[in-house]
């Protein structure tokens, strides 16, 4: 797949007014077998490079993405039973938030809310970047653009927030860690530092799920907290 490039600037604090140039080389793993369920389940990995113009190209951070194709599952007949059994624990915490398990459908408050058109779902489990190219917005870049590449019949896009540094799967993978330079902050702000990122690109939480979500359909909009309804907030 073809790289996306983005523009970003320099910190006004560093002594440098050069410009670095973004971009994203995408990669998507599916399963080679019979299992139905999964064919329909996506792994996303965007390898995140920046390119200073006094220098080279250099890595500067990843983005892991899932598409799950939950609507095109349902249309080749699998029943939403059978694809809620199916899926693995991660996927199957959305699957049981935000969709009927027995319809299949998106539940009535979340419907109500975010108005999904579509069934498919795009996860975005984590951006990660390096400390030499933060600050220069290309996080979000990553974000949209991962949204623009693979949202295509996707109703909601979801994340879960939460920092690498307190993730099972990653706090034992030191020299990860150590070359992210991630804040030493306790769990607790590290979390309401991240969720707060989150909802400045446009995710609402939904509940006490710790599940944040943006509608495509509502995307861009502006809907102030205000007019959302406190069970969702």
């Amino acid at each position: 797949m073809k790289s996306t490039r983005t523009l970003a600037e320099r910190p006004k604090e560093t002594d440098s007014d050069e410009n670095v140039v973004a971009s994203i080389e995408f990669v998507i793993r599916t399963e080679l077998h019979d299992s139905v369920e999964t064919d329909f389940i996506h792994s996303i990995l965007g390898r995140i490079i920046a390119e200073p113009e006094s220098r080279g190209k250099e890595d500067a951070g990843h983005i892991r993405a899932s598409l799950v194709q939950f609507g095109e599952a349902l249309d080749h007949g699998i029943s939403a039973e059978r694809l809620g059994d199916g899926i693995s624990a991660d996927i199957s915490e959305y699957w049981e938030h935000l969709f009927d398990v027995e319809t299949g459908c998106p539940k009535e408050e979340v419907q109500n809310e975010f108005e999904v058109v579509d069934l498919d779902l795009l996860i975005i489990d984590y951006v990660a970047i390096y400390p030499d190219f933060r600050g220069l917005g290309i996080a979000e870049s990553a974000i949209h653009r991962t949204i623009d590449i693979f949202g295509a019949g996707c109703g909601l896009v979801a994340c879960k927030p939460w920092p690498l540094q307190f993730t099972p799967s990653v706090a034992d993978l030191q020299e990860t860690l150590k070359r992210l330079a991630l804040p030493n902050v306790s769990e607790g702000k590290a979390i309401r530092q991240l969720r707060s990122y989150w909802s400045r690109l446009g995710f609402w939480p939904l509940g006490n799920t710790g599940i944040y979500l943006l509608s495509l359909s509502q995307r861009g909009c502006d809907v102030s907290s205000q007019d959302r309804p406190k069970r969702l907030q």
